[in-house]
C-alpha cells in the first residue's frame, strides 16, 4: 500500500511539475530584438492612455477644449 500511494505521489509530482514547467514556458517574454520593441511600445501607449484619464489630466482638458494628449 505505502508503495502505491509513494507511485501516485510520484506520479502527481510529475505532472505538477510538467504543468508549471508548461505555465513559466508560455508566459515568457518575446526573445527577439523586434518582438521586444513592440512590448515596449505597447507598454508607453498604456501609460499615456492612463495619464490622459487621470483626473488631473480630465480636468485640464475640460479648460482647454478638450485637445490632445499630455505628452
Amino acid at each position: 500500500m505505502a508503495n502505491v500511494l509513494g507511485l501516485l505521489g510520484g506520479l502527481l509530482a510529475l505532472i505538477v511539475a510538467l504543468v508549471v514547467k508548461l505555465q513559466l514556458k508560455a508566459r515568457r517574454r518575446t526573445e527577439n530584438f523586434d518582438g521586444q520593441e513592440i512590448e515596449r511600445q505597447a507598454r508607453e501607449a498604456i501609460r499615456h492612455t492612463r495619464a490622459n484619464n487621470t483626473s488631473a489630466a480630465v480636468h485640464n482638458r475640460f479648460f482647454d477644449g478638450g485637445g490632445g494628449r499630455r505628452s
